[in-house]
Formats: C-alpha cells, sequence, structure tokens
C-alpha cells in the first residue's frame, strides 16, 4: 500500500522569465524533482521503505500573495489503511521555496507566512516542514530568533546578510554525521555539493556571540534541533529537527541552467561587474559535465527530503546518534 504524501508548496517567488518559460513556477520545479526521488526511492534495493513506496501530490500557494494553506487543510490525525488507499487527503508536509527576498524585509507577506510557520509548528505536529534558501531562513527566523518561544535567550539566532558576500554555485559541505545517520542518500565520505545562490545566512546574535566569546556560555541549538553541515563561509548550512523540521541553505531544485539564468538576473538587478558574474558562473558550472546531466548531489538531497516527508528519517542502528547542535566553524570568526 503507497504512503500517500500530500505536499504544499509555498512559492516565494516567481522564477526570472527565461527559467519559468523553462521549466515553470519553483512549485512545479520541487514537483516533479519529489515525484521523481519517490520513483527512484521505490525501487532502490539499498533503501527499504517501513512505510511502503510513496506517492507525492503537490499542490501549490501564493505565498507572495498572501495565499497559505488553510489551517483546516492541515494534518491533525495520523494516517490511516483507509486514508492512504484513497485520494490525497489532509497537507502532509509544507514545503517554502526561495526568494530573492529577504527574510528580515518587511513585507506583509513575510511576517504572515513567519506566523503560519509558527502556528504549524506548534499546533500541527503530524505535518512536516522544509525549507530551501529563503525558506531555510524564514524558518529560523520564525522558530528559533528572539521571539520563537522554543529558543532559549542566551541562545537565539537570526538572518543577517553576510559580510562576506555571495555564496555561489557548487561550494563543498561538510555535512554532520549525527544528521546524516537519519538519511542514507546523504552518507558520503565527500563533501556534499548542491547548487548555492545566497547572501543572507542564519547565524547567532551578537549578544550569543559575545557571551560565548566571553567564556560565559555556547552557542548551540536549543535540544533537539542541529546544524546538518558548515562550508567554508558559511557555518550553518541547514537546519534539522527530527520528524519536525529540515532545511537547506542550498537548492536541490536548482541545475546549473537555473543558477546560471538567475545569476545573470541577479546581475542585472544589483548592477554586477561583468567580471563578478563571470566569477560566480565559473562556480556554478563546476558541476556541469558536457553532454550529460549535472554531476551533483541534488538527487540524494531530494530523496532525503522526501524520506523525511514520509516520515522515514531513521537514525541508522550503527552510526551514533549525539546531535549537539554546536555551530562550526569558531564564532569568533567573522560573519559569513
Amino acid at each position: 500500500m503507497a504512503n500517500r504524501l500530500h505536499v504544499a508548496v509555498l512559492d516565494a517567488d516567481i522564477p526570472c522569465l527565461s527559467v519559468y518559460a523553462q521549466r515553470g513556477l519553483y512549485s512545479s520545479q520541487f514537483r516533479v524533482l519529489l515525484q521523481n526521488a519517490a520513483e527512484r526511492l521505490n525501487k532502490s534495493a539499498g533503501i527499504q521503505l517501513q512505510n511502503g513506496p510513496v506517492a507525492v501530490h503537490v499542490t501549490a500557494f501564493d505565498a507572495v500573495g498572501g495565499t497559505l494553506p488553510p489551517l483546516e487543510c492541515l494534518r491533525s490525525t495520523p494516517r490511516s489503511p483507509e486514508t492512504n488507499s484513497g485520494p490525497f487527503g489532509a497537507i502532509d508536509a509544507i514545503l517554502i521555496t526561495g526568494s530573492a527576498h529577504s527574510a528580515y524585509d518587511p513585507c506583509p507577506w513575510i511576517a504572515q507566512l513567519q506566523t503560519f510557520i509558527q502556528t504549524v509548528h506548534a499546533n500541527y505536529p503530524l505535518v512536516k516542514i522544509f525549507g530551501s534558501c529563503f525558506g531555510h531562513q524564514v524558518i529560523a527566523q520564525a522558530l528559533l530568533s528572539g521571539s520563537a518561544q522554543s529558543a532559549p535567550a542566551t541562545s537565539t539566532f537570526h538572518v543577517e546578510h553576510s559580510q562576506k558576500g555571495f555564496e555561489m554555485g557548487i561550494q563543498p559541505i561538510i555535512l554532520d554525521p549525527s544528521f546524516t545517520a537519519y538519511f542514507p542518500p546523504l552518507v558520503s565520505p565527500s563533501p556534499f555539493r548542491i547548487q548555492l545562490i545566497h547572501g543572507d545566512q542564519v547565524v547567532p546574535t551578537p549578544e550569543a556571540t559575545a557571551a560565548a566569546n566571553a567564556g560565559k556560555t555556547q552557542v548551540s541549538l536549543p535540544a533537539p534541533w542541529m546544524n546538518i553541515g558548515s562550508s567554508a563561509v558559511c557555518p550553518i548550512q541547514g537546519l534539522y529537527n527530527p520528524g519536525r523540521v529540515l532545511s537547506y541553505q542550498g537548492h536541490f531544485e536548482f541545475d546549473t541552467f537555473v543558477n546560471h539564468e538567475l545569476c545573470h538576473e541577479f546581475g542585472r538587478r544589483a548592477r554586477w561587474s561583468a567580471i563578478a558574474v563571470a566569477s560566480y558562473v565559473e562556480q556554478i558550472e563546476r558541476s556541469l559535465v558536457p553532454g550529460q546531466e549535472d554531476d551533483d548531489d541534488s538527487k540524494a538531497a531530494a530523496e532525503a527530503v522526501l524520506l523525511f516527508f514520509a516520515g522515514e528519517d531513521q537514525p541508522s542502528k550503527m552510526a551514533p546518534i549525539a546531535p549537539n547542535g554546536m555551530i562550526t566553524p569558531p564564532l569568533d570568526s567573522p560573519a559569513a
């Protein structure tokens, strides 16, 4: 019997015209990737799905226009064999896309989205929440900032513009073994590689960092939250609260074509120099194999998201689980 998942994708932006003409809205891109991931997982001999083969249905919502899933449509009771055998019913998961906006922009729709995230997290424990890039950042702002009840005052996080500028293209990300233990597709001795395009990041508040540097406390995520991993310039590459929340700073939904087009569009809007754009494009094309599809970890990343949605994020019995939420590299280094 299929594990039938209803995923609500909240479009937090629309692609530039060249991407939209080829791929459609971000919600459409996620639908294709999640359904393809389901097909791969259902055929995989190496991953045993405890809850049965996965089927995915996506409903799109225009978050920028203020259209969010009605609360009465969210799952509030456990799924049963009867509900899994009929049409796709209550919403099992919320996915928040990337955006050219910043999570801290004073836009009414962002404030509304943040309140929605807090409501879902507090009152609908059966609904999973995932965010990509902007989605990752607005989730952190909603659930781990000083305004979030779940975050200790001495260990809060916020979103700010990186002092090191944009992190672009394929950059090696070292995933935390405490995180990858839950997701077999991500276990690899090599660095994790998906497309990145962001100038903001989730970091501890200045007050929390100052206290840590003074030796008064440690800056860590409140248990059971964990940081999924770090790159050279971005110490928090995603967040994971087992069974509840997952986020990536990067974009498994972007390939070389999409990120290339967005880079040029962002450069046009911000008036980046031709030299800067060329440098970014070189980083974006690191995964491009002539005549073949991109050589990165986007498929494994999509499969991990789907395992999370399906309730299949179970720690390996062979791997020690000791999430401490500590942030690396050292917090007294400049924000990145």
